[in-house]
């Protein structure tokens, strides 16, 4: 019995120095541990201070680039402000100089009518005047053409006179006519060899006056003035100058010095 009391005291004396041999090895690592954990932990506390700070830092950045931003958008808008204001400023400067210059024409203008109605004034066109002139002046203007359409008809029928009575009085004489008549010729009679023409005497056609017919630019035939009307004239075909059949529409004109020779 003893003998198993000792053995346990043994055992048990050898369990608490294994313990103790265990708790002096171990003692130091579970210190190590807590020194690393305590070092990890001042660690994670610094890096969270410095992610704090960082991110103090972004947004101040952030926050200064957005300023940064607002003062260059600002900046722009008073640029486009100040253009606006100035093309705003120029254009009524263009206007104000565009309206100084319409006035001074006005003034000019106006100094110039003065000036013409004072010198209106002093030949008596006063405005009662004036506007009595301008209710008459259609009248006049009326009145003064027909006085020049009868004064043609007159001198037309005059020339005709004349002809006729130079006609009369000097039958085998040369009559002259203007030079640059043209018309055509309206009809023809081939059996009786007359042409009935376009123009009269009121274009400066004579009796017993000649003219050339032509066509294409080649002469066709002289004719002598029969008959000469107002508008129109009858002529007949001179013997001896007829060099082709003559055609409605064929030109009339005066003849040039050159006569057409004769048909053999």
């Amino acid at each position: 019995m003893l003998f198993l009391r000792l053995i346990l005291f043994a055992v048990i004396l050898a369990g608490a120095g294994v313990i103790a041999v265990s708790e002096m090895k171990v003692k130091p690592l579970l210190e190590d541990l807590k020194s690393k954990e305590k070092k990890v932990a001042a660690d994670l506390v610094k890096e969270k201070d410095e992610h704090a700070k960082q991110k103090a830092r972004a947004m101040t950045a952030e926050q200064e680039r957005d300023a940064g931003k607002a003062d260059v958008e600002a900046a722009k808008k008073a640029e486009d402000d100040a253009k606006k204001a100035a093309d705003a400023e120029r254009q009524k400067a263009v206007a104000a100089a565009q309206e100084t210059n319409k006035a001074k024409q006005e003034t000019e203008a106006i100094k110039v009518q003065s000036a013409e109605y004072f010198d209106l004034a002093k030949l008596g066109l006063t405005p009662p005047k004036i506007r009595q002139i301008n209710e008459e002046l259609p009248k006049a203007t009326n009145e003064l053409s027909l006085i020049k359409r009868e004064q043609g008809l007159a001198m037309v029928q005059l020339t005709k006179t004349k002809g006729e009575l130079d006609s009369f009085l000097n039958p085998k004489g040369a009559v002259v006519l203007p030079s640059g008549l043209i018309g055509k010729v309206s009809a023809v009679d081939p059996k009786w060899d007359f042409v009935v023409l376009d123009i009269g005497a009121n274009h400066g056609l004579l009796k017993n006056g000649e003219m050339t017919i032509s066509r294409g630019g080649k002469l066709v035939a002289r004719v002598k003035l029969a008959k000469v009307e107002t508008d129109y004239a009858i002529a007949n075909v001179m013997a001896g100058f007829k060099k082709s059949d003559i055609q409605e529409g064929d030109d009339i004109l005066t003849p040039s010095s050159t006569a057409l020779p004769p048909k053999k």
